[in-house]
């Protein structure tokens, strides 16, 4: 098993971790040590990497199986399992708060983010716990919030919408397949409509929701510095991009997205 140390990020998610080359072979127990890890703190972060795509990819590999990027976006020559982010350049749910592909049956359980050219100054991501979001609201709204579900479609950007166009239904609470822990969960940018609501007033209730339990107590703001790679727990976090940087600069992240579950609630 390969030694490590661990050093957290924000009192409520987040672990740095120092000592792990993902340039190298991952053995099984510290792949699954690495998975135990990401369920509880949610976001790992691991600095000083230097990744070829092949090595990315076997790296990722110790969270789960890579799925497909959406056609729609940039990917790495010869690699469609790896997607180019660069900076805000993409679809503009990347500047609010989202998840990852609610419009799939079976959403990524988690999102890999390489940093290969990093600004100066500014262009972090933003990760929310939305397991303390959950907690945060009244007894009253939490247990109708456990009644709700949002019906889901493609990003109306997205050149995948034909592929992703029938509508897929996910609670607004699911229940983390390894922790068990229970955490809202959404997507405001795929979500069509919340059930029993028009699609104007799911759009505000979640502006909303997201107003009020989004707060900096619950939120780990990642500053960028290359060969970071932050791994993102996609079942329990919701996350966005920062557009805070001189443009004139380079930002560019190759992203791997891991198979998930249905969302369920249990």
């Amino acid at each position: 098993m390969t030694i490590y140390t661990l050093m957290p990020l924000h009192k409520c998610l987040g672990l740095a971790v120092i000592g792990v080359d993902l340039s190298e072979p991952i053995d099984a127990e510290t792949s699954e040590n690495l998975s135990r890890l990401l369920a509880e703190h949610l976001v790992l972060v691991f600095p000083d990497q230097s990744l070829t795509p092949d090595r990315y990819l076997a790296a990722a590999q110790a969270f789960g199986q890579p799925m497909r990027q959406h056609s729609g976006q940039n990917q790495v020559s010869g690699y469609p399992d790896i997607g180019l982010v660069r900076g805000n350049a993409g679809p503009p749910a990347a500047e609010t708060w989202h998840t990852e592909h609610t419009s799939r049956e079976c959403p990524p359980a988690a999102t890999l983010f390489y940093g290969v050219e990093i600004p100066s100054a500014g262009g972090g991501t933003s990760i929310a716990d939305m397991r303390a979001a959950y907690w945060a609201l009244p007894e009253e709204e939490r247990r109708r919030l456990e009644t709700l579900h949002t019906i889901n479609g493609a990003d109306p950007n997205s050149s995948d919408l034909e592929k992703y166009d029938a509508p897929v239904t996910h609670p607004m609470v699911r229940t983390h397949p390894i922790s068990r822990e229970r955490s809202a969960y959404f997507h405001p940018t795929e979500t069509l409509y919340i059930e029993g609501m028009t699609p104007q007033a799911s759009q505000e209730y979640l502006a909303d929701l997201v107003e009020r339990v989004i707060q900096p107590e619950i939120v780990y703001r990642h500053s960028w510095v290359k060969g970071d790679v932050l791994v993102i727990d996609q079942r329990a976090t919701l996350h966005c991009a920062h557009n805070d940087y001189d443009h004139d600069e380079t930002h560019l992240l190759w992203r791997i997205s891991i198979e998930g579950d249905r969302p369920t609630l249990v």
